[in-house]
């Protein structure tokens, strides 16, 4: 049904506000809305994790390495202590770099989805017609659940979910 045909059909009320289904058309639209939005979302956070775990690791690497092999140069410790130090820096060193880089990762997504991706998301509400809860709602059945995108979607909440939980 053309957009015009639809628009009319609506203000005579013969179609719902919101209808449950999207059209072929739209459907298809939305489906490569929401991979082009996820996939700027992953890009993003991809990067930034990844060089927020290098220069962490890098730049934590070199005192420790620094500190290990001048006390065995004065002899304080042995090789094999400083080669269990070594792993022992190593191991935190990784466990540092994951928690910095996912840090980096959460604030590069959150930057590129105000910046560019709920700007995007407007835009096609506005061309749609579709409400915000609406499309959350649509976008957080379609996305698999790890999506990036799902993070920032706000389904509403259902009723009886509710009540059940609130059910002694």
């Amino acid at each position: 049904m053309a957009p015009l045909r639809r628009e009319l059909n609506r203000i005579e009320g013969k179609l719902p506000m919101e209808p449950d289904l999207l059209e072929t058309e739209q459907t298809q639209d939305f489906n490569y809305l929401l991979e082009s939005l996820n996939e700027k979302l992953r890009a993003a956070g991809a990067g930034s994790a990844e060089i927020a775990f290098g220069m962490g690791f890098g730049m934590g690497m070199l005192p420790a390495l620094i500190i290990i092999g001048l006390l065995f140069v004065f002899k304080l410790i042995n090789l094999i202590l400083a080669f269990i130090l070594i792993v022992m820096a190593l191991l935190a060193l990784v466990g540092v770099g994951m928690l910095i880089a996912l840090q980096a990762r959460r604030n590069a997504m959150q930057r590129v989805y105000q910046a560019t991706v709920e700007p995007e998301v407007d835009r096609y509400l506005a061309q749609t017609g579709l409400t915000r809860e609406r499309f959350d709602l649509l976008a957080s059945q379609h996305l698999p659940a790890d999506a990036p995108l799902q993070t920032f979607l706000k389904p509403p909440v259902d009723a009886a979910l509710l009540d059940s939980a609130d059910a002694p």
